[in-house]
């Protein structure tokens, strides 16, 4: 929620302006620049905003000094058990005075009563924005840098205090007289998130919650999600072996993409070796086995503590690197400490931790550790030695998955072969059929055909170049035997089809043999009795005999062609092949019209048809199966 100072209104928080007078908005609760707090601290700029309050930068009015103020959230203050654990955490911080953690001067209640801490101010670089800028950093740096933060870490755990959020971001470089030094920041401030969030801080692979840390730099122990006393300073050094990994390479020795699975790396999966990853760096070994050493899922195997880190460390130095660094005595220490003046830049990181001026008193001062600065030393080339392969352990299960997998995948493979239909083939083909195959002179006959995989075919004779598929009609003069010839990719293929031709019939007459009818008698009529016997006298006259009728003979009826026959069974075939029922069933009834006691062509017909009929019941294509 933001407010306008002006009409006082209230406003959310992606309000900047306030729409009524166009005053910029200001947070509710935020503390405005120039105001005096307890008369001590002007406010000079507001540096930091988080989940548990603000930092502002503060001008301390008597020492005329910069510090860090640190003021929690004005909804956080109803709180109490948080007010009085936020409290406690900053006395116990403020017991920590090492050169390399930030230093807590007071803790007091503002005007508005919200608590707030005094620490001291740091102007310096974030690691973070090192290792961006720089990419991998030389490794005396980086032991330098690792060295201190050890140093620091190792005075924390002696109080009993776990950081728990060791990352680039807490870890801040100052340039001094004396060189380079390492303020660790945010000391404590992990602890009071956990205790607030109790039983929902961490997230676990049991259940969600909120990452009390940052992922990428978290320890298998708090992955896992351990909490308060389960945690101890080994887990700090596991994070700061993340660091150390990161300056060496600019790289994390982790990726994920999600948070969980970001844990479950840090919990199972084995950290990619240096000298594996980036062999162009020629990292020594020792350094590298160093930062592995510190990446141990086991704690046990990681450095018992920062003091023995550090022992580490410079053992390393003595032996394998030019350029040593040197602990610095804590006279010396103060003597740089009282000569330097703090500045306040705009880019400068505050810091965190508190603890009451009444407990300065009850400090114990630890001995400081502080590193001189790295020189730049140009080395001579180095033999390239040959890197020896790592041997990462990996848990049995994940090679017991890939061998089932496998399985499955050779399984699977050979099943395809076995059933996957066979491919077709690109062999050429051809068919050729004639409709009728006999005919009379002068009639005309029809040529169908078709092909597959032919890229040129020619119907001779007197036809020519036809494309895949098609008819044409005929009239040949004589008997013909047509040839369809296809060719493409594969052998050329020819059809061929006869055509029997024959002379129109002439109806044939037959005369039937001629038999004389007998003479009729006609007698003629007379009135005169004795004339007619006269003319009974007379000779016989003959009938003339009609002509008989004509009767055509019509000629005996040709026999079934065999090569029309023959062609209807092929075509049939071919069709039938490639599942054109329909089709196929046309075929073997006009062969049967042309040869009605062909057995071959009836069974043909038969089979064609039960196969339809068994086909359209299963796929139901509406096929007729030769009832049309």
């Amino acid at each position: 929620m933001k407010t306008c100072p002006t009409c006082q209104g209230s406003y959310p928080n992606n309000y900047a302006i306030c729409p009524a007078d166009g005053s910029p908005l200001q947070e509710l609760g935020t503390w405005a620049e120039g105001s005096i707090i307890r008369g001590k601290y002007r406010l000079i700029a507001k540096v930091g905003q988080g989940g548990m309050g603000s930092v502002y930068k503060a001008l301390h009015l008597a020492f005329d000094e910069m510090r860090a103020l640190k003021v929690i959230a004005p909804e956080l203050l109803s709180d109490a058990l948080f007010v009085k654990r936020f409290k406690h955490e900053a006395v116990i911080t403020r017991r920590l005075q090492h050169p390399n953690a930030v230093r807590v001067d007071d803790i007091d209640e503002a005007e508005d009563g919200r608590p707030y801490i005094v620490m001291e101010f740091i102007d310096g670089k974030s690691l973070k924005k090192l290792i961006r800028e720089e990419g991998p950093l030389p490794v005396p740096r980086v032991l330098s840098i690792i060295k201190q933060c050890a140093s620091a870490l190792d005075a924390a755990h002696k109080l009993g205090m776990v950081h728990r959020d060791i990352k680039p971001d807490n870890i801040a470089l100052l340039d001094t007289p004396d060189g380079e030094m390492v303020k660790v920041l945010d000391f404590g401030i992990a602890k009071v998130k956990e205790a607030r969030l109790g039983e929902s801080a961490g997230l676990t692979l049991t259940g969600a919650g909120v990452v009390i840390g940052t992922p990428q730099y978290m320890s298998p122990e708090q992955a896992m999600g351990k909490r308060g006393d389960e945690l101890d300073g080994r887990a700090d050094l596991y994070s700061l072996g993340v660091v150390m990994y990161q300056m060496l390479t600019a790289d994390l020795p982790f990726k994920a993409d999600t948070t969980m699975e970001m844990l479950l790396a840090h919990m199972q999966k084995p950290p990619s070796p240096i000298e594996v990853l980036h062999p162009e760096l020629q990292i020594p070994k020792d350094v590298a086995a160093l930062a592995m050493r510190l990446l141990e899922k086991n704690r046990d195997l990681r450095p018992a503590s920062g003091r023995v880190l550090i022992q580490e460390i410079e053992k390393l130095e003595k032996d394998s690197l030019p350029v040593k660094t040197r602990v610095v005595t804590p006279d010396e220490f103060n003597r740089a400490n009282e000569e330097r003046v703090p500045s306040g830049g705009e880019g400068s990181i505050p810091a965190w931790s508190t603890t009451p001026r009444q407990q300065q008193e009850k400090v114990r001062r630890v001995e400081p550790v502080k590193v001189t600065p790295v020189q730049e030393v140009r080395q001579q080339p180095r033999e390239v030695v040959p890197v020896e392969h790592v041997k990462v352990k990996e848990s049995r299960w994940g090679m017991w998955v890939a061998l089932i997998v496998l399985c499955l995948g050779i399984g699977g493979g050979v099943l395809y072969i076995l059933t996957r239909p066979s491919p077709s083939k690109t062999t050429v083909t051809a068919m050729l059929t004639a409709d009728p195959a006999t005919i009379e002179k002068g009639h005309s006959v029809t040529l169908r055909w078709s092909s597959q995989n032919a890229t040129d075919l020619d119907l001779e004779p007197g036809v020519g170049k036809v494309p895949a598929e098609g008819s044409t009609s005929v009239s040949p003069e004589e008997s013909t035997t047509y040839t369809l010839t296809a060719k493409g990719s594969g052998e050329p293929q020819n059809s061929t089809a006869y055509v029997s031709v024959s002379n129109p019939v002439t109806p044939r007459v037959v005369e039937p043999p001629v038999n004389n009818p007998p003479p009729v008698f006609n007698p003629p009529q007379h009135n005169n009795p004795d004339q007619g016997s006269k003319d009974r006298t007379k000779t016989r006259t003959t009938r003339k005999p009609e002509p008989p009728p004509v009767v055509v003979v019509p000629p005996p009826a040709p026999g079934p062609d065999p090569k029309a026959v023959k062609s209807t069974i092929t075509l049939g075939d071919f069709h039938l092949g490639r599942g054109e029922y329909d089709d196929a069933i046309s075929s073997y009834q006009r062969g049967l019209q042309l040869d009605p006691s062909n057995s071959v062509l009836q069974q043909k017909l038969d089979g064609a048809i039960k196969a339809c009929k068994k086909e359209n019941a299963i796929l139901n294509e509406g096929l007729s199966c030769g009832s049309r």
